[in-house]
């Protein structure tokens, strides 16, 4: 299957909105398999999960440690002029739920790999290293949220689960099961998600026996033969760069991703047996 695409970067660009009610939409219908996490209990699983405020945009974004928050590189450069955010631009907000967020933290630095280069930025090889590490200037108690681990992705094309924020839904998170694996190139993968602007840096979620771990990251929308389908980037040997960077950078070392199974998973071939995503781009 080969897949031509019009790709555009999720992160959401507008001054940042103020607390709002649910939308009467997404209360009384699911969008599409999209639904708002509006129930206090479900939402509470999954208060590692918050949104990322630039002061002009917001991306969602998903704590990993204590003091370690997992995103889209692109979340950290302005939308319209690819100038780097400094740390103190950056807010994390998890759990963010009808204006209100389990733990609100300010941002000490950011690490990203070091071959991700914004204004190319919706380039297939660009998404696949579209992974970023944000420490935190202070932790966030285990005992009031617990991190998700990150894992490596395994054998099969099991559907996976999306926890996001977005746009006109950017008071509360919103979750998507069962969301298909529709094809592969390298490190990124197209999904059947339903995403829109804000949904950049989501995790992308394997869920066995009642224990989720990230296994991608949400980078961005796309247009396939009139259908819409998102990107994300697996983290496997992106992530273990990028602990690596992190430590090296004077970061305290962090679990690396678990090995399950071995191999790669979210596999779509082409014709001719490869691998294989062919792109055209566009900007948002």
């Amino acid at each position: 299957m080969r897949l031509a695409m019009a790709v555009t970067m999720l992160c959401t660009m507008g001054s940042l909105l103020s607390a709002q009610g649910l939308p009467t939409i997404q209360r009384e219908n699911a969008l599409g398999g999209l639904r708002a996490l509006g129930g206090a209990d479900e939402a509470a699983e999954w208060r590692a999960v918050g949104r990322l405020d630039t002061g002009v945009s917001f991306c969602s974004a998903t704590l990993i440690a204590p003091d370690v928050v997992l995103t889209a590189a692109h979340c950290l450069y302005h939308p319209e002029t690819d100038a780097a955010f400094v740390p103190d631009d950056l807010t994390f907000s998890a759990g963010l739920r009808n204006g209100r967020a389990a733990a609100v933290r300010g941002v000490r630095r950011t690490v990203v790999l070091p071959d991700y280069t914004p204004e190319i930025g919706e380039e297939m090889d660009m998404i696949g290293a579209d992974l970023a590490l944000l420490q935190l200037q202070h932790p966030i108690s285990e005992a009031s949220i617990q991190p998700i681990p990150t894992g490596r992705t395994g054998r099969g094309d099991d559907p996976v689960t999306v926890v996001s924020y977005g746009m006109e839904r950017e008071a509360y998170a919103s979750i998507e099961e069962g969301c298909e694996i529709l094809a592969r190139r390298g490190p990124v993968r197209s999904l059947s998600c339903e995403v829109v602007s804000g949904a950049s840096g989501s995790p992308v979620l394997r869920i066995a026996q009642g224990r989720a771990e990230i296994v991608a990251v949400m980078s961005a929308m796309a247009e396939v033969d009139g259908e819409a389908v998102s990107l994300a980037v697996i983290l496997d040997d992106q992530l273990a760069q990028l602990l690596d960077q992190y430590e090296r950078e004077g970061g305290i070392g962090l679990s690396r991703p678990s090995q399950t199974l071995g191999g790669t998973a979210f596999l779509g071939q082409g014709n001719d047996g490869r691998e294989t995503i062919g792109a055209r781009f566009i900007r948002p």
